[in-house]
């Protein structure tokens, strides 16, 4: 476990103080009661605002953060590691019985994302036959780009995910995914040195379905709600709030996230300002549009009910 001075001895953040008094990055320290809501937070700048926002406001502290990739949080939360967090997608039409939805709270993209890219040797038109390389860090986008792929181009390709360790065979597929910090930075620099094709996941299904694209949902494990509802309905209205005053302070954050994120500040503003936080009809309309077309192709069971927690 690591924390700031401020952390170790229990205290919180001053309203002046720095955005990154507690680095989103980090595991919150502190002094935990027995039964501590866990709450999974991406290690990406996409979800950045909404943690800051959490800390600047002094609404974090009766919480434990655990870092980690989306994949690794679905994991965490599957298992029970972790009691809710902003989740691939994916994960809740995997395990629906599972989890409430935390209501009006996502992170879409109504147009480009840039940070969820394909990346390819050839044209997408070309790519029929050929072999995807998919991310080990994102559910959603690895389900997404098998529905583009499959349903909009018909392409027939092959998927697999990238070797790893020292016996790795150095095969290099034709198009792989891309996420996060890493895609953001390659797409803001396509002008300077672009990498072959370069296409934003959430601009195709646009083009596709006309809606939307929800990567991650708010999402809370039943057992949680059981033991903690109260508590948890606390924190669904804290959330809110963050979501309202990050809004109003990406400026502000941006200055201090540039450096960390090694992104300029003006990119990281406008990057968020492309980022939808909300979850309305239209993207509810798109997650069952996802959904059934993921449970067409085999990748989950059945499109699922979506559960919205009550209490908040």
């Amino acid at each position: 476990m690591c924390g700031t001075l401020s952390e170790r001895n229990g205290g919180g953040c001053a309203e002046t103080a720095s955005w990154k008094c507690r680095p989103f990055f980090q595991w919150r320290g502190g002094n935990k009661r027995e039964m501590m809501i866990r709450i999974g937070e991406i290690a990406y700048a996409n979800s950045a605002p909404i943690f800051a926002a959490l800390r600047r406001m002094g609404l974090a502290d009766p919480y434990e953060f655990i870092p980690g990739e989306p994949a690794e949080l679905n994991r965490m939360l599957y298992a029970g590691e972790i009691d809710l967090a902003p989740c691939s997608s994916f994960e809740y039409g995997l395990h629906p019985a599972n989890y409430f939805l935390i209501p009006d709270l996502s992170i879409s993209s109504d147009h480009e994302v840039e940070s969820v890219l394909l990346i390819s040797r050839l044209p997408i038109e070309d790519l029929h036959g050929k072999m995807i390389l998919l991310s080990p860090a994102s559910a959603s986008s690895n389900a997404l780009i098998r529905i583009l792929l499959e349903k909009r181009y018909q392409a027939g390709c092959a998927y697999r995910f990238p070797e790893e360790g020292p016996h790795r065979s150095g095969f290099e597929a034709d198009a792989r995914i891309m996420i996060g910090n890493p895609a953001l930075k390659v797409y803001l620099g396509k002008n300077r040195s672009r990498p072959g094709y370069v296409y934003d996941l959430s601009l195709l299904w646009r083009d596709f379905t006309g809606l939307p694209f929800v990567f991650a949902l708010w999402i809370i494990r039943r057992e949680a709600v059981l033991r903690e509802k109260e508590e948890i309905a606390r924190l669904v209205q804290s959330l809110y709030r963050a979501r309202g005053f990050a809004e109003s302070h990406f400026h502000e954050m941006a200055g201090e996230f540039e450096k960390a994120l090694e992104i300029p500040a003006e990119d990281l503003v406008r990057y968020w300002e492309s980022i939808s936080f909300d979850l309305n009809e239209e993207k509810i309309k798109s997650l069952k549009s996802y959904f059934d077309y993921a449970e067409e192709l085999g990748l989950i069971p059945k499109s699922p009910p979506l559960v919205f927690f009550i209490g908040a």
